[in-house]
């Protein structure tokens, strides 16, 4: 079969590392791919480029798709709901959340919210099929679309290559005082709960990975918050892979996600990570030795406490893996 491959979303956090995760154990013996997205990213894959430099999240990224491949391939897969007009093949796509249908402050207003709406709307009608990344995912489409959620079925992420890789080639990094954080400034995510927890703890350093813009505003916190806190920006994967490896825990305090993958990476990488008691970490975190807070002091004395041994990389690689879980999609595409 002749598949394309919407790659632009290589080189963002979140959904980009999903797409890299696909494309790093990819069999591109098995079909004919073509890669749609920045040439640069994808001169190391052995596949065709198509190239595309437009950002998937903009006007101009949805209008972008090359009509040519209309009549070349077989199939488009997309990993994310954002499908471009223009396309005239069997589409394919995966779904992360439903977090602007389910939190409407993380929409810029009523205008955006609709637009968003559309898009997801129109994404549930398009597809063939629709990979969710959870369980959790899988519900929030039932409870929105009804029937169009029959072609939904359950796929859960893989461990990126690379962390694998690291976690085999590394030695077991010696612990630092030190907390980190992984992850986009999106107001979902918890910072105001840890930056204030990690404040009423008062020792070690938080080091906060990920774009800057938007940390230090909106979080209606006094600068005593920010005290031996590091923002890092964006860091190369094997800068990013040492941080989490050399901490004393990894800290996702989200109020929502669809899947969240950084916890996941820390304890293959030997870290402990602590998250935030919601039903999706429950359930991808299940029987897995990561701790759990209900509240900022909960939080708070859990930056406290002591990481437990943590040896569950092989555990972790069997049940998230990227090849079975392309394998699942692909066995819809060739149905």
């Amino acid at each position: 079969m002749k598949i394309a491959i919407d790659c632009r979303y290589l080189g963002k956090s979140g959904i980009g590392r999903v797409c890299e995760g696909i494309l790093d154990v990819l069999d591109f013996t098995a079909h004919e791919y073509y890669l749609i997205g920045k040439p640069a990213l994808l001169a190391k894959y052995p596949a065709k480029v198509v190239a595309d430099l437009t950002d998937p999240y903009s006007p101009a990224g949805l209008r972008s798709f090359d009509k040519k491949l209309n009549k070349i391939c077989d199939a488009l897969f997309i990993p994310n709901f954002l499908v471009p007009f223009g396309v005239r093949l069997p589409i394919y796509t995966v779904m992360h959340d439903l977090i602007f249908l389910d939190r409407k402050e993380t929409t810029r207003g009523l205008a955006d919210r609709l637009i968003k709406k559309t898009l997801l709307k129109r994404c549930m009608k398009r597809s063939r099929a629709v990979s969710c990344i959870s369980q959790f995912t899988y519900g929030r489409c039932r409870h929105y679309y009804g029937k169009l959620a029959d072609k939904c079925f359950v796929n859960y992420n893989g461990i990126p290559k690379s962390v694998l890789e690291y976690a085999r080639t590394h030695r077991p990094a010696e612990k630092e005082d030190c907390f980190v954080f992984v992850g986009n400034v999106k107001r979902h995510k918890g910072l105001k709960t840890l930056l204030s927890a990690f404040a009423a703890y008062g020792k070690g350093t938080l080091k906060i990975i990920g774009e800057k813009e938007g940390f230090l505003t909106g979080l209606d916190l006094d600068e005593t918050a920010y005290r031996n806190v590091i923002f890092t920006g964006r860091l190369p994967d094997e800068e990013m892979l040492g941080e989490i490896a050399r901490a004393k825990y990894l800290i996702l305090p989200s109020l929502y996600e669809g899947f969240g993958l950084p916890p996941l990476e820390a304890l293959v990488l030997g870290t402990q990570a602590i998250v935030s008691d919601i039903p999706v970490f429950r359930e991808v975190y299940g029987g897995l030795p990561v701790k759990y807070f209900r509240s900022e002091e909960e939080l708070s004395a859990l930056l406290g406490s002591c990481p437990d041994s943590i040896s569950c990389r092989e555990e972790i690689a069997a049940r998230y893996d990227f090849r079975k879980n392309f394998a699942n999609i692909l066995s819809h595409i060739q149905s």
